[in-house]
């Protein structure tokens, strides 16, 4: 397992991009951070089946919107997967949400690796909403399906 914490204030995004605040349990896009408008914004083309697993698990989990749906491809025995925000909003209505989240990446994670040959990883971000406005943690994952069990405790721990 391999992660990377970082702290972030995305109120600056939310302006440059003229989204309103994201909150609840959401896909970002790829470029977040950087795309300078929302018709801009670019998804990992696995948010579509990864968003079928959510469903199949009853978690209601939104896209946030750009102008338009661009999706990249990536042409890679390893997984890349949409970066997916935790708003504090959907802790506090599910304190199981982590959990949960972790759940059904993994079982996505584990079906698409099973019966490939050599090692695979998956490469995943989560933006952790804090209880201050605007305060984010940002956690880059990279690593297997089981490497995600531990990643729970760290979640919890911020």
């Amino acid at each position: 397992m391999n992660y990377n914490i970082e702290e972030l204030q995305i109120e600056n995004q939310y302006n440059r991009t003229l989204i309103e605040n994201v909150n609840g349990l959401t896909f970002l896009p790829e470029n977040f951070e950087t795309a300078p408008t929302k018709n801009d914004f670019i998804f990992t083309e696995s948010l579509i089946e990864l968003n079928k697993y959510f469903k199949l698990n009853n978690v209601k989990i939104i896209s946030l919107e750009g102008g338009s749906e661009i999706y990249r491809s990536r042409k890679s025995a390893d997984i890349y997967l949409p970066a997916i925000f935790i708003g504090f909003s959907a802790f506090a209505e599910n304190p199981n949400i982590v959990s949960v989240v972790l759940n059904v990446v993994s079982s996505y994670i584990y079906d698409n690796l099973k019966g490939k040959i050599g090692t695979k990883t998956a490469k995943i971000e989560f933006y952790i909403e804090k209880k201050e406005k605007g305060k984010i943690t940002k956690i880059d994952y990279k690593g297997s399906a089981e490497g995600l069990k531990e990643l729970e405790n760290i979640i919890k721990l911020l």
